[in-house]
């Protein structure tokens, strides 16, 4: 494959990944509430190539998805809930746990 063709199957594959349901999550619905994810996709790729010798070349890509934030919708009250502001991302996201796991269990 020449690197025209590697270069589009490159991007058609990192497109199809970073899509918009990527960066607005699926909601997830318990008792009356709305949680609704947000996160960063960050998108890299590299090409190489060379004509002689075969016409080698060589591709490659990267994304990363971060959590960043969830809208919290209960009826008419919409809030923000920010995961990179004033803590780390991993003690913000377990500080949620309690509160979605007690949301869930109102749903049963």
């Amino acid at each position: 494959m020449n690197i025209d063709g590697m270069a589009s199957v490159l991007l058609e594959k990192l497109k199809g990944i970073a899509q918009t349901e990527t960066v607005v999550g699926q909601p997830i619905y318990a008792d009356g509430t709305t949680l609704i994810p947000v996160s960063k996709v960050s998108v890299g790729f590299g090409l190489g190539g060379m004509e002689s010798k075969s016409e080698m070349a060589g591709a490659g890509g990267g994304l990363t998805v971060e959590p960043i934030a969830f809208v919290v919708v209960q009826g008419d009250n919409v809030k923000i809930i920010n995961l990179t502001q004033n803590k780390d991302l991993i003690g913000k996201a377990i500080d949620l746990v309690p509160d979605v796991l007690a949301l869930l269990k109102k749903k049963d």
